[in-house]
């Protein structure tokens, strides 16, 4: 049944007018694909950023891909990274050079980084998680090639949804800490668990999260959800013997939102605002569907939370806002670029651009302004996933699934909407994305069909 609604996603998709669009305007404006060549190559005159030599790791990360698009597009030498060969960022035409890298884990990975930065003479790394987790050993050697915090405490705090929420908490005093939290509890091995009745107290679903940092060996987050009590306190049991550290939080309701901001040595450079319109799955996950959108007071108060924290650099605030009450809660601190880039950059805040020119001493005088309004979305597997939770969720009432579906497929028809991978100079990765979606699809059929044949045996 998957296979069947995937093979049906895949066939609106070949109906996006977008696609058409993209096409036709390839065809027919032989002088605008130039002029976009040449600035995918980044051969422009003067331009003083050509020989500057960016590592950005993780290119399988849609995010990533954000990257290396905006600083390809400027004009910087990107050099494109990832252990996994089938990563769309190695294939963007924005990529100066595609490499190949161990995986993270590997522990040839800081031999393999080393020898690439001075082979290469590579000017610096856009920082993503798996990195900078990666170098923990030799952060002091490779942290000046990175627009973050140089001191390495302030750099991992950001990264720990527990070092957060505890740091927060002591320095804004449990009353204000409390206003903006969902109801929490920090368990650390030893700890006196909660009670039932405590967990009952809290309206559930609950939500069980640890950090890499708290891992017995840095390797895995975990993040769970649970509908009861009772699963909520077996779930932490079960997590403690591999984490030091739990985190666990009740249900509010609202709808995901979040801000970005561009911090360099304190001074605010760029900021910009989502909400998420679908998530997947449609309970509860990853912005799917994003709009633009600007809240002032959210905006003062998260950018607030980032220079208690000292952070320097790039970071998404996330939170739950409640359109009925304007009232919103924090869920998380990303302290790397994040996977609805690709909306700020239609939204005329080219974020990666502007860190990167600050750090080699460029710095922008004026804070661009958000076009507010814009919708993107990440089509597959993201938006389709949306709509195939809501499909197989027997919770939802018939009609506002047919809606859904007639929903999903009118925004391939809607010629303002933006697409994540459907990117201006670098179309392709979209239609990959399809191909590696289809080629998955067929997998499952194949693998349903001979479970079948072997049961009739």
């Amino acid at each position: 049944m998957e296979s069947i609604e995937l093979a049906l996603g895949c066939a609106y998709g070949i109906l996006d007018v977008n696609v058409i669009i993209g096409m036709f305007t390839s065809i027919y404006s032989a002088v605008k694909i130039k002029r976009a060549c040449e600035m995918v190559k980044g051969q422009h005159k003067g331009n003083w950023r050509h020989d500057i030599n960016i590592l950005t790791p993780q290119a399988e990360a849609v995010g990533t891909i954000g990257v290396i698009r905006s600083l390809g597009s400027a004009g910087y030498c990107v050099h494109a990274c990832s252990h996994d060969p089938k990563a769309l960022g190695l294939r963007s035409n924005f990529a100066s050079k595609s490499v190949l890298c161990p995986d993270y884990s590997d522990p040839k990975f800081l031999e393999w980084l080393h020898n690439y930065i001075r082979r290469k003479k590579i000017h610096a790394i856009v920082p993503s998680e798996a990195l900078i987790f990666a170098i923990r050993p030799h952060f002091n050697m490779l942290c000046h090639l990175m627009p973050i915090p140089q001191d390495k405490e302030l750099a991992y705090r950001p990264f720990s949804k527990i070092d957060v929420l505890q740091y927060l908490k002591q320095t804004l005093g449990k009353k204000d800490f409390l206003q903006y939290m969902p109801p929490s509890f920090i368990i650390k091995r030893g700890d006196v668990l909660p009670s039932q009745s405590d967990l009952s107290a809290i309206a559930g679903p609950y939500f069980i999260k640890s950090d890499r940092a708290y891992h017995y060996n840095n390797t895995e987050a975990l993040l769970k959800r649970v509908e009861t009590p009772q699963s909520a306190f077996a779930e932490v049991v079960q997590a403690l013997d591999q984490f030091e550290a739990v985190l666990l939080q009740g249900w509010v309701g609202g709808m995901k939102a979040a801000s970005a901001f561009c911090l360099h040595n304190n001074f605010l450079l760029a900021q910009s605002g989502v909400l998420g319109l679908h998530t997947n799955p449609h309970q509860g996950g990853m912005m799917s569907l994003r709009q633009s959108w600007q809240h002032e007071v959210l905006f003062k108060k998260t950018l607030s939370w980032l220079r208690i924290l000292q952070w320097h650099g790039v970071a998404m605030v996330e939170c739950k806002w409640d359109p009925k009450t304007d009232r919103f809660w924090l869920i998380e601190i990303n302290s790397r670029f994040y996977g609805y880039l690709h909306l700020d950059l239609y939204s005329e805040v080219d974020m990666p651009r502007i860190q990167m020119d600050a750090h080699f001493g460029k710095i922008s005088k004026k804070i661009p302004s958000q076009q507010v309004g814009v919708r993107c979305r990440h089509v597959v597997p993201g938006d389709i996933g949306y709509l195939l939770s809501k499909l197989r969720d027997s919770s939802v009432r018939r009609s506002e699934k047919v809606i859904s579906t007639l929903r999903f497929m009118l925004d391939f028809l809607d010629p303002f909407m933006r697409s994540d991978l459907l990117y201006p100079g670098d179309r392709k990765l979209y239609f990959m994305q399809w191909l590696q979606i289809i080629q998955v699809s067929f997998r499952k059929l194949f693998q349903f069909a001979n479970l079948k044949n072997l049961k009739k045996i």
